[in-house]
């Protein structure tokens, strides 16, 4: 028999380092394919939560001051009250004449919002509104369409406006309770009741997997997550930086160009605290109606409204009032939204606080899915018209 020669000990040894060099090589591939695709998969879902989310606000802030379908005020309701504010109104939401940079509230008139006009004088601490046969009410319908749970706003249309919830309906009779902080005071006869809808966008912290969510809620007790993981939220507003004036082109004549009306001079108002022909965004000077707004540097140009501009005054009804708003919030048009969402997994996340808010544990970059940053620009067409 011939004899077969074998293979050598440091041949083997040789043999061995080589195919373990390979495997090593072929399951770090493995491994970093595994790693881009659970990266790819977490950019994608962060992808479709920054389209969601944007989408979903922007057309809510759209359509701020809209309606109501009637159109008693001869223009739409966010040209006589502020409806956008940098804040969480509601009975679970901020005090009265806070500005944040991280919440904002945003309504409208509800969608069958046909306004109705009050029969009698509304005391708050009575509860209930008789309301009277106003045009655009169902036929038949004494409530003109208003229902148990609806929340509706009473507005005087002169600086006035109070927020509640419709407890009951018996006829025409509603009962109302008031919805967070109000003024206080009485509606005449006449004053406008318009079914509105609330929304409210602002942090808070959700659990260990959900991270701090973006929620939305209607400044009661209705409250839902928006989106999970947001790294950053910022609020800012921009308006026109010309106070509002009187007898503008094509407007009736004495009626603001936007915000509450003043009465005539040598008609006083004894619900509030300014003189006769004054309210909280006109004062009587040398016999002459002017605004207390003043002119804010931008020309014609939308100029940005700092949160100490809108903390400062005029107060409308006035500063007595609990429900106050500052009279500049009249002069928002657009609003900016910053939104920055991080991934879910902190797997994903690395170290580098340029592009991660909250780092994570991933030390290679090709496993990284930085954080994503949208800024989203709405102007309410609503709060333009007639300006």
């Amino acid at each position: 028999m011939t004899g077969c020669r074998g293979f050598s000990v440091p041949e083997l040894l040789i043999a061995t380092a080589l195919a373990l060099v390979l495997a090593a090589g072929v399951l770090s591939v493995v491994s970093m394919g595994r790693a881009v695709s659970g990266a790819g998969a977490e950019t994608i879902d962060l992808e479709q939560r920054l389209r969601a989310v944007s989408e979903a606000v922007s057309a809510d802030l759209a359509t701020a001051g809209a309606g109501p379908v009637t159109g008693v005020f001869g223009r739409p309701v966010g040209a006589v009250v502020p409806c956008v504010l940098p804040s969480i109104v509601g009975p679970g939401g901020d005090p009265p004449g806070t500005a944040r940079t991280d919440a904002i509230t945003v309504f409208t008139s509800a969608p069958r919002g046909a306004a109705v006009a009050l029969a009698a004088g509304f005391v708050p601490s009575a509860g209930v509104a008789e309301l009277a046969a106003s045009p655009g009410c169902p036929t038949g319908d004494p409530a003109c369409g208003v229902r148990a749970g609806d929340v509706v706003l009473l507005v005087d249309g002169g600086g006035q406006a109070d927020l509640f919830d419709v407890t009951s309906v018996s006829g025409s009779a509603l009962q109302l309770q008031a919805r967070g902080a109000v003024s206080g005071r009485g509606f005449q006869a006449g004053a406008w009741l318009v079914p509105v809808t609330i929304g409210s966008y602002y942090l808070k912290a959700g659990t260990t997997a959900d991270g701090v969510q973006l929620v939305s809620g209607n400044g009661g007790t209705s409250e839902l997550p928006f989106v999970d993981h947001v790294a950053s939220f910022e609020v800012r507003m921009f308006g026109d930086p010309q106070p509002p004036r009187l007898d503008s082109p094509g407007s009736p004549t004495g009626r603001a160009t936007y915000g509450p009306t003043p009465p005539p001079p040598g008609m006083d108002d004894p619900r509030d605290e300014w003189p006769a022909g004054e309210n909280c965004t006109f004062l009587l000077s040398d016999g002459r109606q002017q605004s207390r707004l003043a002119v804010l540097d931008g020309g014609t140009d939308l100029v940005p409204l700092p949160p100490g501009l809108l903390t400062d005054g005029p107060w409308c009804p006035d500063a007595a009032a609990p429900s106050r708003v500052d009279a500049d919030l009249f002069r928002v048009r657009e609003v900016q939204l910053i939104l920055r969402l991080e991934a879910s997994s902190p797997a994903v996340r690395g170290g580098d606080v340029r592009l991660f808010v909250h780092p994570g544990a991933a030390r290679h970059p090709w496993r990284w899915v930085p954080d994503r940053q949208v800024t989203i620009d709405v102007v309410p067409r609503t709060l333009h018209i007639g300006r």
